[in-house]
């Protein structure tokens, strides 16, 4: 089902960030027959599942756009994602903050998972992808070679398994504390995709340090040629970015280490989550855009 899907979507990933971009069916759609902002509902695996749709300010169905799948954290639903509920002050993160970041010039996607966490039972969360991405391309106009997940923890996690097994389906990813490798995607060595991994230095750290190494290594990056630093723990120091050199044309790694702990909205010298002064919003978004 994944290839024949991926094949009538047009979704290969070219070997470079300077690919053309693909217009999916969606394009021309206007009317009844596009999408609009809402709640969507669809059935994948026999399962009724749903997510929110949120369409750039003055879309135009003639211009394919980015998509950013969103996954949130376990214990959570999508309205956390639309909202930003866990991250003060209100409103400050809707959207993981990339609606203020984009300029809101992106289609962004807030699936909600099934009891709450991404479990993925019998690939019931992967075929929930494949559902929405064929939902989303054939009713708006998407550049099929610009679709990307993110995920916070146990949505970090399991946008690290899409990255393995729905790598063909996606330019890049982003992961926020997602912790170390699951689902066999350490087994992914030879299919390189875009990767940014944002890891707190007390949470863990050893498993952002994990899965960055992963994606190192997928991309054929020069590992030893490329000065890694992180900041101290409990030193109030700023963020760290560190961008692999020698990767292979086209799927670039980065990886920011921050002082704290298991946080999605991390600020400089401060604790905790701020929606205001968070720097995850505007170095996801560099990431992203360089896609061109």
């Amino acid at each position: 089902m994944q290839l024949s899907l991926l094949s009538l979507l047009g979704l290969a990933v070219a070997s470079t960030a300077l690919a053309a971009s693909t217009p999916s069916p969606g394009c021309g759609k206007t009317g009844s027959a596009a999408l609009t902002s809402g709640i969507k509902k669809l059935t994948a695996k026999g399962k009724s599942r749903q997510y929110t749709l949120q369409l750039p300010a003055n879309y135009d169905p003639s211009h394919p756009y980015r998509v950013i799948f969103q996954w949130h954290g376990a214990n959570d639903n999508m309205d956390v994602t639309v909202r930003g509920t866990l991250v003060q002050p209100p409103n400050s993160f809707r959207y993981f903050g990339l609606e203020k970041a984009s300029n809101n010039s992106v289609i962004l996607v807030a699936p909600d998972a099934l009891n709450k966490a991404w479990y993925n039972r019998n690939n019931e969360d992967y075929e929930f992808f494949d559902a929405m991405l064929a939902q989303i391309s054939g009713g708006l106009c998407v550049d099929t070679q610009q679709v990307f997940s993110m995920g916070f923890s146990h949505g970090g996690a399991f946008t690290k398994a899409l990255s393995c097994k729905r790598s063909s389906a996606h330019r890049g990813v982003i992961i926020l504390d997602g912790g170390g490798p699951i689902d066999g995607s350490d087994g992914c060595v030879s299919d390189p995709i875009g990767a940014m991994v944002v890891h707190g230095v007390s949470d863990g750290i050893q498993g952002g340090r994990t899965t960055r190494d992963l994606y190192v290594k997928r991309n054929g990056c020069n590992a030893g040629a490329t000065s890694v630093k992180e900041p101290v723990a409990n030193s109030r120091q700023p963020h760290i970015l560190t961008e692999y050199q020698g990767c292979k044309e086209g799927f670039p790694v980065w990886y920011v280490a921050f002082d704290g702990q298991h946080w999605m909205a991390p600020y400089d010298g401060g604790s905790g989550n701020n929606g205001d002064k968070t720097f995850t919003p505007a170095r996801v978004w560099s990431f992203i855009s360089q896609f061109q």
